[in-house]
C-alpha cells in the first residue's frame, strides 16, 4: 500500500503527520498520525480539525511532564 507522508507539525516531541492512501482503490482517504514520546503512541485521528486539536493538547501535556522536558533540555528531542 502506497502511501503519501506529509510532517503537519511538529513540536516538544511531538509530531502530526498526514497520510495520504495513494492505493487505487482508496483514493483520497486521509489520517493523520499524532506521535509523542508520551504514551499511548501513536494514534490515527480520521479529523483534521480533531487532529490539530490533539497536537495542541499533547504538546502542552508534554511541555508540562518532567521527563520531556528533561529531554528537551539536553537537546535529545
Amino acid at each position: 500500500m502506497a502511501q503519501k507522508k506529509t510532517l503537519v507539525a511538529s513540536k516538544a516531541g511531538v509530531r502530526l503527520e498526514r497520510i495520504e492512501d495513494l492505493a487505487e482503490r482508496q483514493r483520497g482517504k486521509i489520517t493523520f498520525k499524532l506521535s509523542t514520546y508520551r504514551p499511548p503512541q501513536p494514534r490515527y485521528i480520521a479529523d483534521e480539525l480533531e487532529a490539530e486539536e490533539a497536537f495542541a493538547r499533547e504538546v502542552t501535556a508534554s511541555l508540562r511532564d518532567p521527563v520531556i522536558a528533561a529531554l528537551m533540555e539536553r537537546g535529545s528531542i
